[in-house]
């Protein structure tokens, strides 16, 4: 029997068996009780919904993409619970979720191939797979000292400058919680992402979803200010088992001459990680000119689409793939993610 969460107060019911499952299999910060908990907050009435096969020990999420199709709100790792599930339990779970749905299509995007549910997941009879760009990670040596070292090898003197600059005119500190909306707030209102509309409060409210993941303590904020107190930048961290997730970061472009993404990005997160037990630090997304300073290896993604409707996938498909094309090729040629939008 699956059960449907379809509010906060049904999600809230079942707080205690979510974290039970989440204490023993949890891989991605997207399957903490505390996501499920900020998307409710961050998504009109009936549009999201969290599924349970406690039989199973099955979790999973999805959001009303289009009337055809329901996305899995769980990137990465689409499964919480029982990771040696067989995949034709997974084909009833999933049957059930599509007929509870009414819908045809049931979308995972951006799935990691390493996830422990990989294999079964991708062998549910119907399923079907198409290639996502793949996640640059950091791994090895952490520390500081040989991150920068890696950085100033592959950004040459400019590296030195940019963060003399910075240390010169900006600083980093912690904040209230009581702030997270404001500084979030005006630094996305004055990123170059705004006049694009693809800023967190343009976007499907993901300023809803990021404040609050923020202020429950799931995910960490380390932001730039400048002597004024004025904040400049931002990066969002979320820490599961011993991976480190850098979820988003951005900067108010009046600050961009001092580079404070660039700090963020190849100091300050180091300095915060400092000796740890980490496996390895997620840049979590697309290769891009700032994830090469950093990274030492690439995790393979895929998106899978459960569909009795294969017209949809095939539009799902060409979508998703075109994108990732003008992304690639951005990055090819050595342009920054702003670039693909400043046309």
């Amino acid at each position: 029997m699956v059960t449907v969460l379809k509010t906060l107060d049904g999600l809230k019911e079942k707080q205690s068996f979510i974290n039970s499952l989440f204490d023993v299999y949890g891989e991605i910060y997207l399957q903490h009780y505390l996501s499920f908990e900020a998307i409710f907050l961050s998504k009109p009435k009936d549009d999201f919904c969290v599924f349970i096969d406690q039989k199973n020990n099955l979790l999973s999420a999805f959001e009303k993409k289009s009337d055809g199709v329901w996305q899995c709100s769980i990137s990465g790792c689409p499964i919480l619970g029982n990771n040696q599930v067989d995949h034709s339990t997974l084909k009833t779970f999933f049957d059930t979720i599509r007929n509870k749905l009414e819908t045809h299509s049931l979308y995972f995007p951006l799935i990691y191939r390493k996830c422990r549910i990989f294999n079964p997941l991708k062998n549910v009879s119907g399923m079907q797979l198409w290639p996502r760009l793949p996640s640059p990670i950091i791994s090895g040596d952490l520390s500081e000292a040989s991150i920068w070292n890696r950085v100033v090898e592959r950004y040459g003197g400019r590296a030195y400058r940019q963060k003399k600059k910075f240390e010169e005119n900006l600083f980093v500190k912690s904040v209230n919680h009581a702030d997270v909306e404001n500084i979030i707030g005006k630094i996305e209102s004055n990123s170059w992402k705004k006049r694009y509309g693809q800023d967190m409060l343009s976007r499907d409210n993901q300023f809803i979803y990021y404040t609050n993941i923020v202020k429950t303590g799931l995910a960490d904020m380390s932001v730039a200010f400048d002597h004024s107190n004025c904040p400049a930048a931002f990066r969002i961290d979320a820490h599961v088992g011993r991976t480190l997730f850098v979820i988003k970061w951005s900067y108010d472009e009046n600050f961009k001459q001092y580079s404070p993404g660039f700090y963020l990005l190849t100091v300050d997160l180091f300095k915060k990680c400092g000796p740890s037990d980490l496996g390895y630090i997620d840049l979590y997304g697309s290769p891009d000119m700032m994830k090469n300073l950093l990274e030492t290896d690439r995790l393979e993604r895929v998106d899978l689409c459960y569909s009795s409707n294969q017209g949809y996938v095939d539009i799902i498909r060409t979508e998703r793939t075109n994108y990732d094309a003008k992304i690639f090729n951005n990055y090819q040629n050595q342009q920054s993610i702003k670039k693909l939008f400043n046309h």
